[in-house]
């Protein structure tokens, strides 16, 4: 932060207001998703809170208690509760694979898409503010945050008592 205010004065900064959103949308706990066309049909009613989806049930355990230790600590229960949050939030940094041209192609498509189709709505960033989307999508991130630092300590936990577990 104390970099971007000594170039302030030589007029090569950007507001804080513009830099604060890129430096934490840059940051992602789990692998992008493939973008569906009902992702990209239904981005209005996400926009206008009408579609909600249940949080679910391995990351609200993960956000109650982020370092519990599960079957009494056993490598049997670390390892399902590992399996069931690999399952909800995809393949971890260690299992994941590099995506191909073609993977890379389709997610800039389907992404497009959903823009252009959230830039229908008139005023889009307030209405995700008064409808409480941006609330749920904040909440959706935590969610998935506290899930992916649960992995990561049972995944530490495994190692250190010599569990077995896949990558």
């Amino acid at each position: 932060m104390r970099s971007l205010l000594t170039l302030a004065p030589l007029g090569l900064a950007l507001p804080l207001a513009l830099i604060i959103p890129l430096a934490a949308s840059a940051q992602t706990v789990v692998a992008p998703q493939p973008v569906t066309i009902g992702d990209v049909a239904g981005k209005p009613l996400d926009d206008l809170n009408l579609r909600k989806t249940p949080a679910e049930p391995a990351l609200v355990a993960a956000r109650a208690n982020p370092y519990a230790l599960p079957g009494k600590g056993r490598c049997t229960g670390v390892a399902r509760e590992i399996a069931a949050l690999d399952a909800v939030l995809g393949p971890d940094i260690d299992a994941s694979l590099s995506p191909s041209a073609r993977q890379k192609r389709d997610r800039a498509i389907a992404g497009a898409a959903r823009s252009l189709v959230g830039g229908l709505i008139p005023f889009g960033s307030v209405v995700r503010q008064i409808s409480g989307a941006n609330a749920a999508d904040e909440n959706r991130a935590l969610d998935i945050y506290a899930g992916s630092v649960r992995r990561a300590f049972l995944k530490g936990y495994a190692r250190a008592k010599a569990c077995r577990i896949r990558p």
